[in-house]
């Protein structure tokens, strides 16, 4: 299974933290692993809404059905940030 997901305002480096947390390994490059499931993290074009440039990174999300959708999951719940 796979899977591409767009992030908005979240740090490609904080994207690898999160990873990191959820047991992934750091395959070096762009890559990330865990139990079942890679992932790659790749930076993209800001958003541009007249001044203001918002960040944005995909990632690929591929693997076991289960470990993918796990570890998406716990990954959105950590990207999910209320503004404020």
């Amino acid at each position: 299974m796979r899977q591409e997901r767009e992030f908005r305002s979240l740090p490609l480096w904080l994207a690898r933290e999160y990873l990191l947390e959820l047991g992934g390994r750091d395959e070096g490059g762009e890559g990330m692993a865990g139990d079942g499931w890679r992932a790659v993290i790749r930076d993209a074009d800001d958003v541009v809404i007249g001044a203001l440039h918002v960040g944005r990174i995909y990632i690929d999300f591929d693997g076991d059905e289960a470990a993918m959708s796990a570890a998406m999951t716990a990954f959105d719940a950590k990207a999910l940030r209320a503004g404020g």
